[in-house]
């Protein structure tokens, strides 16, 4: 089976985009976008962020906005987790000047950051996967009683 994925290295990091498929108990199994944050060093923990297909699409337009305007966009999310509130929080910047910009998406959880760094026509094809799998991720499982 051939599955849309995509991952963008950088210096000791990277980020894949992927489909994913949420499971509850008692619930239709739902479609989802799994952005995978990950160090490249041995044993380093990896930082996933689970983005619904409307959260995908709204990423698409933040990473659009920011490429034409410049600064930095953010998803948030929150869960309680065995110690407390969890919260996640997924950036998409622009830096540098407009003679030499630079693009860069990152995550962070508690004190845990990873940050990957991309060309300007990797953020455009980040985006642009982003609004393919919000479309495509658009399911729910039928449940027949």
């Amino acid at each position: 089976m051939k599955v849309a994925q995509t991952t963008f290295y950088a210096k000791g990091t990277g980020v894949e985009i992927a489909p994913f498929e949420k499971r509850s108990e008692g619930r239709p199994t739902e479609g989802r976008i799994a952005l995978r944050f990950f160090k490249m060093e041995g044993g380093a923990t990896a930082i996933r962020f689970i983005a619904e297909t409307a959260e995908a699409f709204d990423l698409f337009l933040k990473i659009g906005r920011v490429y034409r305007e410049g600064g930095r966009e953010s998803l948030i999310h929150r869960f309680e987790g065995s110690e407390g509130e969890v919260k996640t929080r997924l950036t998409v910047e622009r830096y540098g000047d407009d003679n030499r910009p630079g693009f860069a998406l990152s995550v962070q959880r508690g004190e845990e950051k990873i940050n990957v760094p991309v060309s300007a026509e990797r953020f455009l094809y980040a985006a642009e996967f982003l609004r393919h799998l919000s479309l495509a991720q658009a399911w729910v499982e039928e449940t027949h009683a």
